[in-house]
């Protein structure tokens, strides 16, 4: 069975290609390489924090469907839901900010 490469692949904070104009297996680093690699940790954390917030969306549906079924109390799943709409958009916000000074300071 043939598994595409992209589902075959692992996270890490080293990416496969390297950073670009580093080379952390000999150790031929150069400044610019501690920019572009400050910007990939930070991307791979907020996927992460994304993925987190995006899953608890879900779970807080599913809380307000099981609420209107038994017809039990829905505000829970509406405060969970409330909250992780606002972490989403706090992280989202965030990582743009922080993008946007690496890639000003970095020239990237």
């Amino acid at each position: 069975m043939w598994i595409e490469k992209a589902a075959a692949q692992t996270l890490s904070l080293i990416p496969d290609g390297g950073v670009p104009g580093c080379d952390f297996a000999s150790g031929d680093l150069v400044a610019s390489c501690v920019y572009r690699f400050i910007a990939h940790v930070i991307q791979v954390v907020f996927g992460f924090v994304g993925g987190v917030c995006l899953i608890l969306i879900l779970i807080s549906g599913y809380r307000i469907l099981l609420a209107v079924v038994t017809g039990g109390e829905k505000t829970a799943g509406f405060e969970m839901l409330r909250w992780a709409i606002i972490g989403f958009i706090t992280s989202a916000l965030t990582f743009f900010i922080i993008d946007f000074i690496i890639s000003t300071i970095a020239g990237v």
